[in-house]
């Protein structure tokens, strides 16, 4: 079927016979008539006429999403849509939090690179209880103002992290306490595990705590992993270190599926020396 487009109404007016001239939505005379037509080509028939000045309508599509939405709001009504949209949407954000958040922290988190094994690593001796460190990253002073309790007891802190990126974070944390302050391994470990789920917002804790002995001072290593923020797991590795007054800690965290990540830690940690 051919249709005669109406310049003033936009109505396609089907061409079933010779003599339509005007408009059947609106009235108005319609542009290029049989007629009219014809006195340029004389010896033309209807048919040559719809062919040279007819328009094809295309067809409604019968598939698809949008021809099902409009089939169900006739037939179903409207609040069967509204339902089931309402329950795909649901669905939608529910997804999207558990996985929308895991696939971020993915994303803030990568495994460490290969590379990290073998390229040169940074030697720093650092503090006023001077520690040396190799870390495969260069870590840079970012100290935090005391607050609280810690104000009042501790005379010198100092701290030393890596930018973020690389897959890893290492922080290096130095304390000297007053004289009257007891300063126990037991103190310290508790100390390390408050900072964590308070600044890591950490839960479902697991690790194990191992005795060790650096540069002729008694510490202790934990090793473990957590969930942080409830998005990804990450692996940690903890060590404490006490002699009189003065604390040392260095945590270490990687993603918890990382084995290089693992491998760069127990390096760095193999590295630490008290001066």
């Amino acid at each position: 079927m051919k249709y005669l487009h109406c310049d003033s109404c936009g109505h396609p007016n089907p061409l079933k016979s010779e003599y339509l001239t005007f408009c059947d939505a609106c009235g108005k005379k319609l542009p290029q008539s049989f007629a009219e037509w014809r006195k340029l080509h004389p010896m033309a028939t209807f048919p040559e006429y719809t062919q040279a000045v007819g328009i094809s309508l295309r067809e409604k599509k019968t598939t698809g999403p949008l021809y099902w939405i409009k089939n169900q709001l006739q037939s179903a009504g409207k609040r069967k849509i509204v339902i089931f949209f309402s329950l795909v949407f649901l669905l939608v954000a529910i997804t999207g939090t558990l996985f929308g958040k895991r696939a971020v922290f993915t994303f803030l988190y990568p495994k460490v690179p290969l590379a990290s094994l073998y390229s040169t690593w940074h030697t720093a001796t650092i503090g006023r209880q001077a520690l040396e460190i190799s870390t495969p990253v260069k870590l840079w002073v970012h100290d935090q103002p005391l607050e609280g309790e810690e104000a009042k007891v501790i005379e010198y802190a100092k701290t030393y992290t890596n930018e973020d990126g690389g897959g890893i974070r290492i922080a290096v944390n130095m304390f000297s306490y007053i004289s009257s302050v007891a300063n126990s391994l037991e103190d310290a470990v508790a100390a390390s595990h408050n900072s964590m789920q308070l600044k890591e917002t950490a839960t479902d804790i697991n690790c194990k705590s191992i005795p060790v002995l650096i540069s002729g001072m008694q510490g202790v290593l934990e090793e473990g992993n957590y969930l942080y923020k409830g998005g990804i797991r990450l692996a940690f590795c903890n060590l404490v270190m006490i002699k009189g007054s003065n604390r040392w800690q260095i945590q270490i965290n990687y993603r918890d599926d990382d084995p290089i990540g693992r491998q760069v830690a127990q390096r760095v940690l193999k590295s630490v020396k008290i001066k």
